[in-house]
């Protein structure tokens, strides 16, 4: 059997790869907004998963997803299924789900509407394509956990792909320590170290992702230079944000540029 790993980007097969799990563990998989199935069709290739559940609300991409688990041989361990997100999945038929590609607002639809955790779902990896900020904050504020975040640039653009824990009581409280660090470092506010994790995640901060910092490095020279052109009389309510925004990017890059902690 070929493999299909080279039909993955790089982003999708980070997505994928942070789905194992330790130890001898064999997962069953939900692929939500599968398009054409090579997610779900790696993860059973790689042993990551026993079995998966390709889901996709567009009869297209469907189709392709059937053709190409036929084509690499996995029929009894993949099935297809028409759904808008979570809606058609059934409590016990699935411990994993992976979502990837869509808005975070879209995404946090999903999650509402899908109620993951009444369906046996434990572990997701989620990775929205925008609304970073307001999507951390619905996984806190749902009691769920980040454990594990990368950073993956692709063709000219970040992508960070999370691994959410759905019983975060489970999960070292990074969220907190990240606070901390941030507030002994830099001599922020609380506050402003939360709106910093929110923004750019707690765990790519702990573990000073390199491409945090090429991040938010060139996010500041962006705000510099708005800040530049803006006139805080005629549009006060975007400077101000502007102004925000641009002390958060500070904060992190002088965090980034001195500290070295170990997860």
């Amino acid at each position: 059997m070929s493999s299909v790993t080279e039909r993955l980007s790089e982003r999708l097969k980070c997505v994928a790869d942070m789905l194992k799990e330790n130890g001898d563990e064999k997962i069953h998989a939900c692929d939500v907004g599968c398009d054409h199935g090579y997610v779900s069709i790696y993860l059973v290739q790689e042993g990551i998963a026993e079995s998966a559940i390709a889901m996709d609300v567009r009869k297209g991409p469907l189709s392709g997803a059937v053709e190409n688990i036929k084509k690499y041989g996995l029929e009894d361990r993949i099935t297809t299924r028409l759904s808008d997100g979570l809606r058609e999945l059934s409590a016990g038929e699935a411990d994993s789900l992976v979502i990837a590609g869509m808005g975070g607002k879209l995404m946090i639809r999903l999650l509402t509407q899908g109620e993951p955790v009444q369906k046996g779902i434990r572990r997701a990896v989620l990775q929205p394509q925008s609304e970073l900020y307001e999507f951390r904050k619905y996984l806190r504020d749902s009691g769920y956990a980040i454990a594990d975040e990368k950073i993956v640039y692709e063709d000219g653009k970040y992508y960070f792909p999370m691994k959410v824990i759905f019983d975060g009581a489970k999960v070292d409280n990074y969220y907190n320590k990240a606070i901390d660090e941030l507030v002994r470092v830099c001599s922020c506010s609380a506050e402003e170290a939360s709106e910093i994790c929110n923004r750019f995640g707690e765990v790519n901060i702990l573990k000073k992702t390199p491409l945090l910092l090429d991040y938010c490095t060139h996010g500041k020279e962006v705000s510099e230079s708005i800040m530049k052109a803006l006139d805080k009389d005629i549009h006060p309510k975007r400077y101000e944000e502007i102004k925000s925004e641009l002390r958060e990017l500070e904060i992190t890059v002088k965090y980034l540029e001195q500290v070295t902690v170990t997860l």
